[in-house]
């Protein structure tokens, strides 16, 4: 079967987690498609580009691999959100009301930022009807300063309108 003039034949070459099973055919953008077969045991069909640059590894398990079981194919749990969203709210100017964190001066201890599992070994599964919340809100996000918390209880743990500083950070690695 002719594929065309730049045509390179990957049936059996393995790019990280992936062998080449056979060509698949052309998208509606004419990039040569392939039928990979997965470490884990499932398929993915994959673009020849994506293969040899390494933007596609598996067949999606890896990002499931990475997140114990927290995230699937695009679907996080509430564990995995908060702790992406505590990230967001200390680092990302463009998070909407990032000035009520990053700007205040609010970070997250290097464990957690550096290991979804590290925070969810210190904080556990988030029980139905809590979501994360600091104890004290001018405390950093940090195992002693954080916990699930009801709606009720974390309107009663508002800060004032005062303007208090900041809790100094001491980093917890």
């Amino acid at each position: 079967m002719k594929h065309g003039n730049h045509f390179k034949d990957r049936t059996g070459q393995v790019f990280n987690l992936l062998t080449v099973l056979s060509f698949y055919g052309k998208n509606v953008r004419t990039d040569s498609l392939w039928l990979c077969k997965c470490e884990c045991g499932n398929t993915a069909i994959v673009t020849g580009g994506h293969l040899v640059s390494g933007h596609t590894k598996s067949c999606g398990c890896l990002a499931d691999r990475a997140t114990h079981g927290h995230s699937r194919r695009g679907h996080f749990t509430p564990e995995y959100r908060a702790w992406f969203n505590m990230k967001n709210r200390c680092t990302n100017p463009n998070t909407p009301q990032f000035s009520d964190w990053g700007g205040r001066g609010i970070r997250c201890c290097t464990r957690w930022f550096n290991s979804f599992e590290a925070f969810l070994e210190d904080v556990g599964n988030r029980p139905k009807g809590k979501t994360l919340d600091r104890t004290n809100n001018n405390g950093h996000y940090v195992p002693s300063n954080v916990r699930w918390a009801t709606p009720k209880q974390q309107i009663h743990n508002r800060r004032s309108s005062k303007g208090e500083p900041v809790v100094p950070f001491v980093d917890v690695k």
